[in-house]
């Protein structure tokens, strides 16, 4: 069997009512977490989302800041990310698999190595008050999502040209307002997911010369997962509030097929097992005076459950990319300042840990590193009914060194695959942001 790393096209749109037309992009938040969920959020880089309750879009951090929404409210926002990603380095033939001697790999005519594709990742939430204590809200958002894509002939293809993971999240929620301290709310999550990964399969050398081209290797694979989230919202007093939020793992068996131009992989079907992961976040909210108010979060994410991604085939062959991430938290502090009745203006920083463990285990369709926050927002108030924020954010992410290989393959168990890439990514990422809100 050919050494098999997935990678991905791009992905079809997925429509909620017309709503929703998606494509993502790999490096929003560390993993493929996606945390553009709320623009007026987004300002202050997330800091206080889980405690502020500033309107409808908050309510994905923590269901139970819906509580202090009044009437019928609806927040849809959109979040244009703009990457970047370059790769230098080398790829060679793995002098760790058996018989293979380390020398180069050669790139191919189109040989671009930025693997960063601008993406675009909405969100949409509606809330109704039901009575003075209930809350009824509905969220459409993208929480997961990578897309990197690389030149068809750049020296890693056999472990990456394209990949994609698409997410669309339905999450109705209920809040109670337990008193004037303290609220509590709950939902359930119906999560669609498609992973589609793309890469070359070496036919020339698997064939020892006989092919004369590399053969192309598509996964596309699909299925629905449920999970939970709930969220509890203490108000100490009128100018504190403290946010503590919990979101489930989501499990999801992905069965699709292998569609293959290689002569020695054929197309078949294919399986893939994938656990999307669980997330504590804790969040304060604090008003220093009628204009000032300051807030943090800090957010655990339980990436080690992810330990290693693993594509089964009809054929009976399985191969093996190891992960072996770990857990990760982010720290985001920000402020937001109340200039008159219409205009508010925000800004906020955070730090964001990847959860790749090493260079070894990182995967050149997702080249994920530590990165820094810096964001900067406003909202303006047009009448009671209307109103609109914007935001920018630019993320500053530390030099990420790769040295992994292309895939494990069941067909040489315990055996490294054929090609390794060697090299350091150069990347940054540049969002811009925005949302309107109405209440009716």
């Amino acid at each position: 069997m050919a050494t098999y790393h997935p990678v991905a096209r791009r992905s079809c749109a997925i429509s909620i009512a017309g709503l929703l037309s998606l494509a993502m992009t790999p490096v929003f938040s560390a993993g493929f977490a996606l945390i553009e969920q709320s623009v007026s959020s987004m300002g202050t880089a997330y800091a206080g989302a889980g405690s502020i309750s500033e309107d409808a879009s908050t309510v994905f951090f923590n269901p139970a800041s819906m509580a202090r929404l009044e009437g019928r409210q609806l927040s849809a926002g959109l979040h244009v990310v703009i990457p970047k990603s370059d790769f230098s380095g080398s790829v060679t033939y793995n002098p760790l698999y058996p018989g293979v001697p380390g020398t180069p790999v050669a790139p191919g005519p189109d040989n671009d190595t930025d693997g960063g594709v601008t993406g675009y990742v909405p969100h949409f939430t509606y809330v109704q008050e039901l009575n003075d204590r209930w809350n009824f809200g509905l969220s459409v958002n993208v929480p997961f999502g990578l897309k990197t894509e690389y030149g068809s002939g750049w020296v890693g293809r056999y472990s990456a040209i394209e990949s994609e993971i698409t997410t669309v999240n339905l999450n109705p929620t209920l809040s109670f307002r337990v008193n004037e301290h303290a609220s509590i709310g709950f939902g359930v999550s119906a999560m669609y997911a498609n992973l589609i990964l793309e890469n070359a399969i070496d036919d020339v050398y698997l064939t020892g010369g006989t092919a004369t081209s590399d053969g192309i290797g598509k996964i596309d694979v699909d299925d629905w997962g449920f999970g939970f989230n709930f969220g509890v919202l203490l108000e100490p007093s009128k100018h504190t509030r403290l946010g503590l939020a919990y979101r489930s793992k989501v499990d999801v068996e992905l069965d699709g097929d292998l569609a293959s131009t290689s002569v020695v992989q054929p197309s078949t079907s294919a399986k893939v097992d994938a656990s999307l992961p669980n997330s504590l976040l804790l969040s304060a909210w604090h008003e220093l005076n009628p204009q000032w108010a300051v807030m943090a979060d800090v957010t655990w994410t339980q990436w080690s459950k992810i330990d290693a991604l693993v594509a089964s085939f009809g054929t009976g062959n399985t191969n093996t990319i190891p992960l072996h991430w770990e857990d990760s938290t982010r720290v985001s502090v920000g402020t937001s300042y109340k200039h008159d009745e219409k205009w508010t203006f925000r800004g906020g920083l955070a730090y964001d840990e990847t959860p790749v463990s090493s260079p070894k285990f990182r995967p050149a369709a997702l080249p994920d590193e530590d990165r820094l926050w810096l964001a900067l927002g406003a909202g303006y108030k047009h009448s009671k009914q209307l109103s609109f924020d914007v935001g920018y954010a630019h993320l500053f992410i530390d030099d990420t060194d790769i040295n992994s290989t292309d895939a494990y393959s069941s067909a040489v168990p315990f055996v490294e695959g054929i090609h390794r890439v060697n090299g350091e990514y150069d990347a940054s990422v540049d969002i811009i942001s925005a949302q309107a809100n109405w209440k009716f």
